[in-house]
């Protein structure tokens, strides 16, 4: 057999069909490379009810004869079929014509699971719409998250970015001896620069390779022989992990890693474009041949590397039919770099526009809460007062839209209910400003719709409407037949209030393991307007026409429940072009010949938040006032991690119950004090008291804590005798990242679940992803915890009074242990 092309299932290249031909006869192999687990493609073969068989590798495959059928015109194709689904069609030219797909969030779903179980009408999609329900706008994506991993790697090639050393050796990318040579030789002169840093050891190590680069396109193209699984390697790190759910903690990893490249700077050691033929990868050599084209046109030659992901993200919107697109970015609130920003973004816009046809806008981002990621990042305490400083200039701004509350959803909004009333004033001046909050995105903080909708309509001057209004995501808050819920309805009815609904980001991000419970048909039915985005597509696997087809297959939406959205969107859409107009007139009389940079810093005016932000009692660094306590969790014991008492809900109070405490008892006097350490939160409640006032055998406990914690907190951690391990984070809901990194990243545990909401299923899903292995047992009377379990079917044990949870850790032991033998024997 001889190879004859290949193509694939998903948007990340993951699913890969390759094509081989003996003499009239077309065979193919069904793979999927990228994910370690072998779930994805066990579960698929099971969807489609086809037998797996194996490589030479002992990697899963699946394999077949791709039958050929002569049409009415005596010409030949190929048809290549999943189940009864025609997928695509194969030419003899070796032109292929894919009909349909597999979505991000099935493949996702599929790879989370040992028992997937949705129908295949649910897993393989066909890849259209009508024509008049298709969405035609993403009013919810992110500036970095957008553009696919391969046109990014392009860029980075035509642009010629440093490539930091550190990501060579975290994702082992495969260098020549020549190139080695060269970039060990920058490091030792990096490393001198360091000689009086006192940092030590891996420290050390990660700023040295932080600081030492090679050029990225010395590294593809002089580097052919590797490039095809460098290029499979850089483009997984642009995307969240492959083999299931990913939690906060590792989308923040991933922009890192796209920073890189959306926020490159060309290498000072250029080279000449060659060889760009012979670029293994298809679509990253059409997307650099396109750049190189670009480079003879006056519009684009000039183009710095913001200003072609500008264009290239607006090629991607016309690609999927996309002619209005909303930003969000948080660029446009920092002072100097957001009068750069605008200034690109006038220059090269509308030569963007005139070829594409697609309008991009900007909305100002600001952080909820302080990133904690970059660990070198010092972000000062009045950064809202900055970031509202800056915006009052930007927000004139025609291609600035609104402004935006980011960040991952750990603290209520309310608490940041006095920086609103300076953006109420903004959009006092200007009618079309949108405010839009990220609210309901997990099930940690169910009043953070209403208090988004409170924290602007209190905010309003005697007399002022409701501004434009729109809450990112709103999965969660009360039940519509509750009290709360019922107002919650009004409050979104009466205020226009719009719900920018992302499935795949949801499910992605670990903030939608049921499917069945989604709110969106109801909205739809209350009459409230709901759009959809994309949440930063690329970073996710999906794109506007994947997301409406999950949206409409996954939830079983009607064509009266789109035409619905559609409506909605076509009417913001009309509305924020309208206001473009009226702001670049606006705009163009306020600068009035003058520079833009001048007129802005201008207008930039200090802003004095004088109300604390923080509510209820002030915050002490727990560094500082627990130092006694603090220790390393002991590498001589099993960390037990009880999930019982501190990641619920703010409001929200673990009961413990009689059946409970049998169970935590059992476990009590079934391990040793010799060889297990229990690590819970900082709360001290539910099931976590209870084992601080039974710990009768004498285990060593730990108790990991925000960084800021309030005086009554410390007491009442130093009284209770645990040792201490400081989060990063200074949010409570926010410390499950730090149980990743002390311990499921580094060594094996067991994790004990009572009760949790979101924080809880994070840690869960943290524990499954990590290097170390994890036992992890779910209480069954936990309705909030069963659903992650159920999502991760084959990871997880359920313990209850009929299946105790000692007698479900002897069954794994032993399982283990069988396991153990059999390879030994």
């Amino acid at each position: 057999m001889t190879y004859f092309t290949c193509f694939f299932l998903d948007n990340e290249k993951d699913i890969i069909v390759d094509l081989y031909k003996d003499l009239d006869k077309l065979f193919f192999i069904l793979s999927t490379p990228n994910h370690a687990t072998g779930n994805l493609i066990r579960n698929l073969a099971k969807a489609c009810k086809v037998p797996l068989s194996q490589d030479v590798e002992g990697k899963f495959i699946i394999k077949g004869e791709v039958p050929c059928y002569i049409d009415g015109n005596n010409e030949e194709s190929y048809s290549f079929r999943l189940g009864e689904t025609e997928v695509a069609s194969i030419y003899p030219d070796g032109s292929v014509d894919v009909k349909a797909g597999i979505p991000a969030i099935a493949k996702t779903l599929m790879s989370q699971t040992k028992d997937f179980r949705l129908d295949l009408d649910k897993t393989i999609f066909k890849t259209y719409v009508r024509k008049d329900l298709k969405f035609r706008g993403d009013l919810h994506t992110h500036m970095n998250g957008n553009l696919p991993g391969d046109i990014l790697i392009a860029l980075g090639i035509y642009h010629q970015i440093r490539y930091p050393l550190y990501y060579v050796k975290k994702l082992d990318i495969k260098l020549t001896d020549a190139q080695w040579e060269k970039v060990n030789a920058q490091r030792e002169k990096v490393a001198r620069q360091f000689i009086s840093s006192g940092l030590q050891g891996k420290y050390l190590d990660r700023r040295i390779n932080d600081n030492t680069f090679i050029n990225f396109a010395d590294l593809i193209l002089n580097n052919l022989d590797n490039a095809e699984m460098n290029i499979v390697k850089i483009r997984g790190s642009l995307a969240v992990i492959k083999d299931g759910q990913a939690v906060f903690t590792n989308l923040e990893k991933v922009y890192l890693y796209r920073y890189v490249f959306c926020k490159g700077k060309e290498s000072e050691d250029k080279i000449e474009l060659q060889r760009i033929d012979q670029i293994p990868d298809e679509d990253v050599k059409r997307a650099l041949k396109q750049m190189l084209k670009d480079k003879e046109n006056p519009a684009y030659c000039g183009n710095t590397i913001f200003q072609d992901k500008l264009l290239w993200i607006a090629r991607n919107y016309k690609k999927q039919g996309v002619y209005y697109a909303e930003i969000s970015d948080t660029t446009l609130v920092k002072k100097y770099e957001s009068l750069e920003m605008l200034r690109q973004v006038h220059e090269v816009m509308p030569e963007i526009y005139q070829e594409t046809g697609v309008m991009l806008r900007f909305l100002a981002a600001m952080r909820r809460i302080p990133l904690t990621i970059v660990k070198d990042a010092v972000t000062p305490a009045n950064y809202l007062e900055q970031n509202l400083e800056v915006l009052k200039a930007t927000a004139l701004d025609p291609y600035v839209a609104g402004c935006d509350f980011v960040g991952e959803e750990i603290n209520d909004i309310i608490t940041l209910k006095p920086a609103f009333k300076e953006i109420v004033k903004i959009a006092s001046k200007d009618p079309s400003f949108v405010i839009r909050v990220h609210a309901g995105e997990n099930d940690s903080q169910k009043d953070n719709i209403a208090h988004s909708i409170a924290c602007v309509k209190d905010s309003l001057a005697p007399g002022q409407k409701m501004p434009r209004m729109r809450l990112g995501h709103g999965l969660y808050t009360y039940s519509p037949t509750s009290k709360k819920g019922r107002e919650v309805l009004k409050q979104l009815k009466e205020n226009n209030v719009v719900l920018e609904f992302q499935i795949t980001s949801n499910v992605r991000l670990n903030n939608l393991n049921s499917l069945e419970h989604h709110p969106l048909k109801q909205y739809l039915k209350q009459g409230i307007m709901c759009v959809q985005g994309t949440d930063g597509a690329a970073l996710y696997g999906t794109n506007s026409i994947d997301e409406e087809l999950s949206l409409e297959k996954m939830l079983s939406l009607s064509e009266a429940d789109l035409k619905l959205m559609k409506d909605a969107e076509t009417k913001i859409i009309e509305e924020s072009q309208k206001a473009y107009s009226d702001k670049k007139a606006a705009f163009t009389q306020l600068l009035a010949g003058r520079d833009l940079e001048e007129v802005l810093l201008e207008k930039m005016k200090a802003v004095k938040i004088s109300k604390r932000l923080d509510k209820g009692d002030p915050k002490i660094d727990a560094n500082q006032e627990l130092k006694e306590q603090i220790s390393e969790i002991t590498w001589d014991r099993l960390p037990v991690v009880l999930l019982g008492g501190s990641f619920n809900t703010e409001n929200r109070s673990t009961k413990i119950t009689a059946k409970g405490k049998e169970q935590l008892d059992a476990l009590l006097d079934y391990l040793s004090p010799e060889d297990a350490c229990f690590v819970i939160g900082h709360k001290f409640a539910g099931y976590e008291k209870y084992l601080l006032d039974h710990n009768d055998k004498g285990f060593r406990i730990y108790a990991v804590v925000p960084a800021l914690i309030t005086k009554k907190e410390a007491d009442k951690i130093k009284s209770s005798g645990v040792q201490v391990r400081v989060s990063t984070e200074a949010q409570g809901m926010g410390i499950y990242k730090s149980f990743n990194y002390e311990i499921f990243e580094r060594r094996p545990s067991m994790v004990v679940a009572f009760d949790g909401n979101s924080a809880a299923a994070n840690l869960i899903q943290e524990a499954k992803n990590g290097k170390g292995f994890s036992e992890i047992y779910v209480w069954s009377h936990s309705k909030t915890l069963q659903q992650k379990a159920k999502s991760l079917h084959g990871y997880v044990h359920t313990f209850d009074e009929e299946n105790p949870i000692v007698k479900a850790i002897g069954k794994l032991q032993q399982e283990i242990a069988d396991k153990l033998n059999s390879k030994k024997k």
